[in-house]
């Protein structure tokens, strides 16, 4: 089972506080509403018995000790008499009750004083007049009781009861106080529940402990219509945004890696579609071409090429026709951006009905190495390894593969099974980009 540190714990609360306070407010409103509304009124009135001589008792001079512990014997005797079926029977036809004997039971309850010969009778009832009037007559009939059947006079009633002006039940401030803590704990429980199930990549932690893997940087998600927009091109339109630095970051940890290693062709792929690997090479590029490097974006999605697109040019010749012997690459490169003159493009070029063969063969290792002095360094948009073969094939003749995974969108175990992928044809994963990262 995987642990979850306090720290996380208050992150998911806060995170979840919405949801928190709608359980909240809902238990809250939900039970408040059946209380005062919905929710039977219920009233409670009590008359109280002694078990003693009732007639000379003020009259003894004295106390008989062995009358006084028959008396607290009897009490608990008494008290069972009282809710015979004779007695409840009488009082539900006396008072014309239309109740039975087992709601009988339930309404009337018979409590003893702790060390006294006192018994208190309390009725509950949803009619103030008719629980008192209950609570009488129980005491009538059970003296009526005791006298026929024991042929004893040792019972009196010390204190009536009385026609009760509040219902003790339903008590809708206390049942709204505790749907309330109630909401919140369920809420809370929910949060955290659902936190434990989310399989999702969320932090640093996710990526380097289950994966296996550096970030290499985080991108975060772009707040706003116009810019969700124009995100795809946004490090070179907002040069000093948040957005822009974090792939400064990015570019700038590649270079600390290549220091070891040459990485002049870096392949970015993905797990699944949707996940940002596009908006990742292309600001990747551009990036690189800022800092004055001689750059190549490649577009190997050949199945959904997406480049010409981001960049506004067509797309009617490109990395096919290269491969195919129709055209050399001066004649598909497309360059002179006034903004980045040291960035270069190949777009996908025509839809080939074999991609995979197309860029796994001799051609494709060819055309690489023909570029490889050509550029300071070669970013190339590939297709989602999990979906089809492509972008493993070209990661296996690449110097390094950039993942890219979503926030709280890429599953770890197919961001694995991607990793598992690339590693079974010996590809240099260099570390995985977490994209759409929330500031929070």
């Amino acid at each position: 089972m995987e642990e979850i540190s306090l720290r996380e714990i208050l992150f998911i609360l806060r995170r979840r506080l919405w949801f928190i306070i709608i359980l909240f407010i809902a238990s809250m409103l939900v039970i408040g509403l059946v209380s005062y509304f919905i929710l039977d009124k219920e009233y409670e009135a009590s008359t109280t018995l002694m078990v003693g001589r009732p007639k000379d008792w003020a009259s003894q001079d004295g106390i008989d000790y062995d009358e006084i512990m028959l008396n607290q014997k009897l009490v608990s005797t008494y008290g069972e008499l009282i809710k015979i079926r004779a007695v409840a029977d009488k009082v539900i036809e006396n008072l014309g009750l239309n109740i039975s004997y087992e709601q009988y039971k339930s309404k009337v309850k018979v409590n003893f004083i702790e060390g006294t010969e006192l018994i208190r009778i309390t009725v509950y009832y949803n009619s103030p007049k008719l629980s008192a009037d209950i609570a009488n007559e129980v005491a009538q009939v059970f003296m009526e009781t005791v006298k026929s059947i024991m042929k004893l006079e040792n019972i009196q009633v010390v204190d009536e009861a009385h026609i009760p002006v509040k219902p003790v039940k339903p008590k809708p401030i206390l049942n709204t106080a505790i749907a309330g803590v109630f909401g919140v704990v369920v809420g809370m429980f929910i949060a955290i529940f659902r936190e434990y199930l989310d399989n999702t990549i969320k932090t640093y932690k996710d990526v380097e402990e289950y994966l296996r893997v550096q970030v290499l940087g985080t991108i975060p998600k772009v707040k706003g219509k116009n810019m969700r927009r124009n995100v795809k091109l946004l490090a070179l339109k907002d040069q000093k945004s948040g957005f822009s630095e974090s792939f400064k970051s990015l570019r700038t940890n590649i270079q600390f890696i290549s220091m070891d290693k040459e990485l002049k062709i870096i392949v970015v792929t993905s797990t699944g579609a949707g996940e940002g690997k596009t908006t990742v090479a292309s600001n990747l590029a551009i990036s690189f071409s800022q800092a004055e490097k001689r750059v190549l974006l490649i577009d190997c999605n050949m199945r959904e090429p997406y480049i010409h697109e981001v960049f506004g040019i067509e797309n009617e010749d490109g990395l096919t026709n290269i491969l195919t012997g129709e055209k050399d690459l001066e004649e598909v490169l497309f360059k002179g951006m006034e903004e980045m003159q040291s960035l270069s493009i190949v777009t996908s070029g025509p839809v080939p009905s074999n991609p995979a063969e197309m860029l796994g063969s001799n051609q494709m290792k060819c055309f690489l190495e023909n570029i490889r002095n050509q550029f300071d360094i070669v970013i190339i948009d590939s297709p989602s390894s999990n979906i089809v073969t492509d972008s493993v094939i070209l990661s296996a003749i690449a110097d390094g593969t950039i993942m890219v995974t979503e926030f709280r969108k890429t599953d770890k175990d197919a961001a694995k099974k991607g990793i598992e992928l690339l590693e079974k044809v010996h590809a240099n994963l260099i570390g995985v980009v977490l994209n759409k990262v929330s500031e929070k």
